[in-house]
């Protein structure tokens, strides 16, 4: 089984330092620089100094970050806190819009815990729970369920979203009726915050000498109301993995309705290729793919250039050529003129795996979707609420 516990951040960061005093604690949030352009990466560092005794018992925490700009728009994040400090980047594409931004940081004295309840379970024993992340890894365990039904899994450690699926042991197929909610999905009180601000692109005078300024961050920002996720029973899908992925993570001009899907999910020899373009080879009518080695390849559609895109954002031919296919999940190839391509050339939209794959998980299992710590390295959308 492929370890499935992340690397620590080991960002080393330069800057000035803010810091937002509680009477639990002092967090101090830390930015690489505070004036950024399009393309560059925001670095930023927590670090918690306890005034009691909140955390010195307990190296494992969550840090949850807001970002949030002029028009409204706020995304989520969070780290996992290990021995009071936390690190990642952020990569800001072009498309974010220009203009100052908020970054919130609150602490959580909680790490990743699933609570659930079987409320007609009858006898005391357990049951077993497997978690199957993006990257197709998986890890089972036998979950100990206490006589009057309930039951905890704690301090499992993984990125993005996964699927989280229980059954019944002994080969016994019964479904199960569980019901459950994660910590850190529910309504908590932050142990301390802090705030930053950073500008996109190029401030007014009168704009650049207040980005030094404190700006009050309150607990009530990070307050929301938690809820019992739904679950599904897996028995079987009428749609295939492919479509199902491109129904659930395709957004915008990517659902274009003119491309052709590849699903490298339903494909095992895909993996036998050095990278996704030698893969493409002759797979594709029109598509031309040459000179294909470590330094990418020259794509080229009816003799029209193509644009390589990953998770929707513009990459280069070098990038995708080192892009492990056992991270693909589909590649959409787009005909020109595609809208999102300069001059109106074709493009190939690569889309990773986000562990929403139902198909790998045996039936008659009652499944959820839990959500997971921010990779640590992660691009800014401000059109999604959570990452």
């Amino acid at each position: 089984m492929k370890n499935m516990f992340l690397s620590l951040f080991t960002w080393l960061l330069l800057a000035v330092t803010l810091q937002a005093q509680q009477t639990k604690g002092q967090l101090n949030l830390q930015l690489n620089k505070n004036i950024l352009q399009p393309g560059d990466s925001l670095f930023v560092r927590v670090d918690y100094k306890d005034s009691g005794s909140q955390l010195p018992d307990q190296p494992l925490a969550t840090l949850e970050l807001i970002v949030e700009n002029e028009q409204g728009l706020r995304t989520r994040l969070r780290w996992p806190v290990i021995n009071g400090q936390a690190s990642g980047s952020l990569y800001l594409p072009d498309s974010l819009p220009r203009g100052k931004y908020k970054l919130l940081a609150g602490l959580q004295q909680r790490f990743f815990e699933v609570i659930g309840k079987i409320p007609d379970y009858k006898n005391s024993g357990s049951i077993q729970a497997m978690l199957l992340t993006k990257t197709g890894e998986w890890v089972e365990q036998e979950v100990p369920v206490a006589p009057d039904g309930t039951f905890a899994i704690r301090n499992w450690l993984f990125e993005d979203n996964a699927l989280l699926a229980f059954s019944r042991k002994k080969n016994n197929n019964q479904p199960l009726n569980i019901r459950i909610s994660t910590q850190l999905d529910s309504s908590n009180a932050p142990l301390a915050v802090a705030g930053r601000v950073f500008y996109i692109g190029n401030p007014p005078s009168g704009v650049r000498q207040s980005l030094n300024q404190p700006f009050k961050t309150s607990e009530a920002d990070f307050t929301d109301q938690g809820n019992l996720l739904p679950a599904v029973l897996v028995r079987s899908t009428a749609k295939s993995p492919a479509q199902q992925f491109n129904e659930e993570y395709v957004s915008g001009l990517f659902q274009s309705g003119d491309e052709r899907v590849i699903s490298i999910m339903d494909d095992p020899s895909a993996f036998g290729f050095p990278n996704i373009l030698s893969y493409l080879q002759g797979r594709v009518a029109g598509l031309q793919i040459a000179q294909v080695g470590l330094n990418g390849g020259v794509a080229s559609w009816r003799g029209s250039p193509v644009t390589f895109f990953m998770d929707e954002v513009r990459i280069s031919a070098e990038q995708v050529a080192i892009i492990p296919i056992t991270d693909i999940a589909i590649v959409k190839a787009y005909p020109p003129p595609f809208i999102g391509a300069p001059g109106g050339g074709g493009a190939l939209a690569i889309y990773t795996r986000r562990g929403g794959e139902a198909n790998y998980i045996p039936g008659n299992r009652q499944v959820f979707k839990v959500r997971g710590y921010t990779p640590g390295a992660t691009t800014l959308n401000m059109n999604k609420l959570s990452m």
